[in-house]
């Protein structure tokens, strides 16, 4: 039995399908940045009972099936009011068609999947000229007499909750496609994004993703969305404590000598872990008298100097990602602790010589947040905001990266947890260090054109 030829036009043609890329796209407060289906469902009932069916729904008893199926016979509109209520009440985001045009030109297929109504959909779409785009989504049916019907034609048999199950037409997706991701905002995208290659995420869908170790990109909005798929990242500052190291024990030993010498009363490792993305100056001067200020510093290190190289190691996967990344961006790191440490405990660890370059507390830069590092470090390698980011795990180091225009990317950890860092609006949130090499690829790695604003 021979082999069939590579030059067969059908193997070709599979080819050419597998290797390409689906981006689903939820409607409502995602595509359409106000959500439209509870107030159109408010805005035309009269029965006070339809409440009872989304306090249900608030309260996880029922999902959106259920409730679209008691509410409908409760509802009445003529066509004409229909049309004008979405006018009124749909907003596209602006940068949506420009979006599809990328997609398009890039061989990418976007698709709508939606658990409110494709009327509402292709309404506000005629309305802007977005024509040819598939809707998968719950069927709305206006009556001459104004009587609704609601069709949930995408739901799952098998559970039934939503009206539209976003993750089984992903995975009624999954053979045509090498890469599926999902843009959205809210709860209906929830199991989707469990699946996606990617998630784009808006809103509380970002929070849910970071709490549940899913991969996530935050985006304000779809002018972002094709930059965030196809970035290319040419240099990576770090932070030090929390990130790269584990320093913690001897940060505490020596501030609670110092606060020892001094007559204060000693700190819980806990209360200290929370504050030392901070510097030592800053620390200082937050928990002394005035007058205690220079000699706290003194003390702390004179007496950290004995310890500190002991008592620090590599955390885990961090060394792993630094040799990953070398050679494929410019690395450095951008600290709170003082320079002459962190330049120390780099060369004692072994991983200076993978960084380009390393900048600390009086270095002659003002600390974190304030952006003066960062553009330092920018300068010296040769990179701008927009193929830079930061790696962090305190609230600081995301301000700090603010403060810059860098993209932050969070680590959680020992100091603060996944949901807390995401509450910050961070680019990225990472379960933990070694996320990063492949955190750090491009989403979409085929040549793609560039995305014009």
């Amino acid at each position: 039995m021979s082999c069939p030829s590579n030059s067969d036009p059908s193997l070709s043609r599979k080819a050419a399908v597998a290797a390409k890329t689906l981006i689903l796209c939820d409607f409502d407060g995602t595509v359409s940045i106000k959500d439209t289906v509870n107030r159109l469902i408010r805005s035309h009932i009269s029965d006070p009972y339809w409440r009872y069916y989304v306090k249900r729904y608030l309260r996880g008893e029922i999902g959106s099936r259920e409730v679209y199926k008691a509410v409908a016979p409760m509802m009445r509109m003529t066509r004409p009011e229909f049309e004008r209520f979405v006018l009124e009440h749909a907003e596209l985001d602006p940068f949506f068609p420009r979006f599809l045009i990328w997609a398009r030109d890039n061989n990418i297929d976007v698709k709508i999947v939606s658990d409110g109504f494709d009327e509402t959909i292709r309404t506000l779409f005629e309305s802007h000229g977005v024509t040819e785009l598939d809707i998968i989504s719950n069927t709305l049916l206006i009556g001459e007499d104004g009587k609704i019907e609601i069709r949930s034609d995408h739901f799952n048999p098998a559970c039934g909750t939503c009206g539209t199950c976003k993750l089984n037409v992903l995975r009624n997706f999954r053979s045509q496609y090498d890469k599926i991701v999902l843009i959205g905002d809210g709860e209906s995208d929830r199991h989707a994004a469990t699946e996606a290659d990617m998630v784009l995420a808006l809103g509380d869908l970002f929070l849910f993703c970071a709490r549940n170790g899913i991969p996530a990109i935050r985006i304000d909005g779809f002018h972002e969305a094709p930059i965030m798929l196809s970035r290319e990242i040419r240099a990576v500052a770090f932070d030090l404590d929390g990130t790269l190291i584990d320093s913690i024990e001897a940060i505490v030993e020596a501030f609670n000598y110092m606060f020892s010498e001094l007559g204060y009363p000693s700190m819980t490792v806990q209360e200290i872990l929370r504050r030392t993305s901070i510097s030592l100056v800053d620390f200082v001067k937050s928990h002394l008298k005035p007058e205690h200020g220079e000699l706290g510093i003194k003390v702390f290190r004179d007496y950290y100097d004995t310890i500190y190289l002991e008592r620090t190691t590599m955390l885990p996967g961090a060394m792993e990602a630094v040799l990953k990344l070398n050679g494929s961006v410019k690395q450095g790191i951008v600290s709170n602790k003082r320079g002459r440490y962190a330049r120390i405990l780099a060369e004692h660890l072994g991983f200076a010589h993978k960084m380009v370059k390393i900048i600390g507390a009086e270095d002659g830069f003002k600390a974190k947040p304030a952006a003066d590092m960062f553009h330092e470090f920018m300068r010296h390698v040769g990179s701008t905001e927009q193929d830079t980011i930061y790696v962090g795990d305190a609230p600081i180091d995301i301000e700090g990266a603010y403060a810059a225009g860098v993209d932050a990317y969070a680590v959680a950890g020992e100091f603060f947890t996944a949901e807390e860092l995401a509450l910050l609006k961070p680019r990225r949130v990472l379960s933990n260090i070694g996320e990063l090499p492949q955190a750090l690829e491009s989403v979409i790695t085929t040549s793609v054109k560039k995305y014009k604003h």
